[in-house]
């Protein structure tokens, strides 16, 4: 018995037929199911030589193979890519291309209306490929050129696809210029926003200097954030027309804007919970306040624009305008923030105003959700 013949017995066995007796696949329905799918006829001893190696399918016989792979993945027996080209590895076929790969699975996965777990190499490739395309901005060809490289060795390619993910991510992090200029905006963020989370403050000049410094940096941060994102270059919106438009800019500088100051609000609740409960001041909150809002500064500087092109199919100043009040939301909470010191020190008082100001800005976020729901209707 071949390597190839064993493999494809072991395959056969693990298949389920509900119309057998014994509830597996006999050669005899195994030859039935393959001629049905080539429009011939094979009989269980075909499929008996074939496993005891007295007779061998030709390489170029390929719809043979394809429909055997396709027979065995539709009754369980193959689940996945992996287990198939094991099964031609055995017999020194050539692998699954895509094309066949697609027949074989998709197709098959389509008809029986069931979806089939991804091997692991598959949701490897599925992850390396997002985070590559979406957060390192590598191109769909060089994201397939370097997954068809790692499959050229032996099996597993797991570690070969992870290394040339490691690889490329070390790439995009070299000591380029933007990379740089990152850091400098980081560290220019911490300066301007972190000294307004040190409180209660030693005096009222402390305070009054403090936020002076995060009214700046709502300012200044965000415009920093959104001239590192290149529309210029983005095909998605060189599609459309607008790469160069001013509007797409100022779109995105307000979503840099919205971002970077939800990421402060979300961490300014929880510095008043540490002064709360008397609990010491940490180098900690300032980090992630500062990394949160750059981090969601990015995000929202990408998906602003292109959510108000979804809403309207367009972009025009007025479907955004109401956000725009964001440019003046650091010198609000400022003056907000030294009239109600006090009042914030208190710790029911101050639960109740930052519930009232989570309200508002929750309130204005869903009006204009709605705008844009009833501008798409």
């Amino acid at each position: 018995m071949t390597e190839f013949g064993k493999q494809l017995r072991k395959f056969r066995q693990q298949c389920n037929d509900t119309e057998s007796p014994h509830g597996k696949l006999t050669q005899e329905r195994f030859g039935e199911l393959v001629g049905a799918e080539l429009g011939i006829s094979y009989s269980g001893a075909a499929i008996s030589d074939w496993e005891r190696g007295v007779s061998k399918i030709h390489a170029d016989q390929r719809e043979v193979l394809v429909s055997i792979l396709k027979v065995l993945h539709r009754w369980g027996g193959i689940r996945t890519p992996l287990e198939a080209n094991q099964l031609l590895e055995a017999g020194n076929y050539r692998a699954l291309d895509a094309t066949e790969t697609q027949k074989i699975f998709i197709q098959t996965t389509t008809d029986i209306g069931v979806e089939q777990p991804r091997p692991r190499e598959e949701k490897s490739e599925l992850l390396i490929s997002f985070l590559l395309k979406n957060l390192f901005d590598v191109s769909d060809g060089e994201v397939k050129t370097l997954l068809a490289k790692t499959k050229e060795g032996p099996l597993p390619s797991w570690p070969r696809l992870f290394g040339a993910f490691m690889r490329k991510v070390t790439d995009q992090f070299s000591l380029s210029l933007p990379t740089i200029l990152w850091v400098w905006i980081w560290l220019f963020a911490w300066w301007l926003t972190a000294p307004s989370l040190r409180w209660p403050f030693a005096d009222w000049n402390a305070a009054l200097l403090a936020m002076k410094m995060y009214i700046a940096g709502t300012v200044v941060i965000p415009l920093l954030s959104g001239l590192l994102i290149n529309t210029k270059d983005n095909e998605y919106w060189k599609e459309r027309g607008l790469a160069n438009s001013m509007l797409l800019r100022l779109y995105t500088y307000q979503g840099a804007g919205i971002g970077f100051n939800l990421g402060y609000f979300f961490v300014f609740p929880l510095i008043l919970v540490r002064y709360y409960l008397q609990l010491e001041s940490s180098i900690c909150f300032e980090f992630v306040a500062v990394t949160l809002g750059l981090l969601l500064a990015n995000m929202s500087a990408r998906v602003v624009p292109h959510n108000l092109w979804l809403a309207y199919g367009r972009l025009r100043f007025s479907d955004g305008a109401i956000f725009f009040v964001v440019a003046l939301l650091g010198t609000l909470w400022g003056i907000f923030f030294m009239e109600y010191y006090s009042v914030l020190l208190t710790p029911f008082l101050g639960s109740v105003v930052v519930l009232l100001a989570l309200t508002v800005v929750v309130t204005i976020a869903v009006c204009q959700s709605r705008k844009k729901l009833d501008a798409r209707q």
